[in-house]
């Protein structure tokens, strides 16, 4: 019976080695869900890359997330276009200027006399503020349209503020050409909570939090909101809306996107 049982071993033993399956694979030490590239394709068991000698191991490189590309386009759409994309990729055209500026005043925003704003946000932005009012929410601005030379004047002003470092300006100021204010379409709101300062103390406020769950039904996307610095190119500013159009708003909205990934889907 032992005699037997040896050779039905041995059998058993000559077909795994046939097979090549007697190396079981070790643990990579990866984290769940890490993704590795291999030769093109994306592949997050860890046995599959256990004993392989592939061509080539693609791993993802990452780089600054405020850093500027190498390669910067014109804008695709017209900078008048409530869905054009204006970031660290895409610039406007340091001659454009919105043609039909107004007061922001004429909203009914506190401190609005010292802004200007297309006419076209006018009447969204004015429901917008009336309605904050009724639900006790107070909000005024304390900055709108800059022109490209105003920005130029604002970015070099920041790398001053910063003793000259760049980068340390490009985490939260544009540079000429690269800023949603040029449009005449994005403000910085703040309110009486804080003084009507600008800066990081907004987020916390009522007012902030309330446009958090209401700006996109006046028109109205969070620019650079939290988390997705390597995103948007910018860190997180909780003042800082664009209006893209109630419609426009709404489809975000119900997409899940931010305003920057909704805007590359358009352009």
């Amino acid at each position: 019976m032992i005699k037997l049982l040896n050779i039905f071993i041995s059998f058993i033993l000559s077909i795994l080695t046939f097979f090549n399956v007697t190396d079981l694979p070790q643990d990579e030490g990866m984290d769940d869900g890490e993704e590795i590239v291999i030769s093109g394709v994306i592949n997050t068991e860890e046995s599959s890359i256990e004993n392989t000698e592939p061509e080539e191991i693609l791993i993802p490189s990452t780089s600054n997330w405020w850093e500027y590309p190498t390669n910067i386009e014109e804008c695709s759409r017209n900078g008048n276009d409530l869905l054009v994309l204006v970031n660290k990729g895409n610039q406007l055209p340091s001659t454009y200027k919105p043609t039909d500026l107004v007061k922001a005043s004429n909203s009914g925003i506190r401190r609005g006399e010292s802004y200007l704003l297309r006419s076209i946000i006018i009447n969204d932005l004015k429901d917008l503020i009336d309605d904050a009012t009724s639900d006790g929410i107070d909000l005024s601005i304390v900055s709108a349209y800059r022109s490209y030379s105003t920005q130029e004047s604002t970015y070099r002003y920041w790398v001053s503020y910063n003793g000259g470092c760049v980068s340390c300006a490009d985490k939260i100021s544009a540079r000429a050409g690269h800023s949603q204010h040029q449009l005449g379409t994005t403000l910085d709101f703040s309110s009486n909570e804080i003084g009507d300062s600008l800066g990081s103390q907004f987020t916390n406020t009522k007012a902030s939090k309330w446009l958090v769950s209401n700006a996109y039904k006046y028109g109205f996307a969070i620019g650079y909101p939290q988390g997705y610095e390597s995103v948007t190119g910018y860190s997180f500013e909780s003042w800082h809306y664009r209006y893209i159009g109630k419609v426009n708003a709404l489809e975000m909205k119900s997409s899940g996107m931010i305003l920057e990934m909704y805007l590359r889907g358009k352009n």
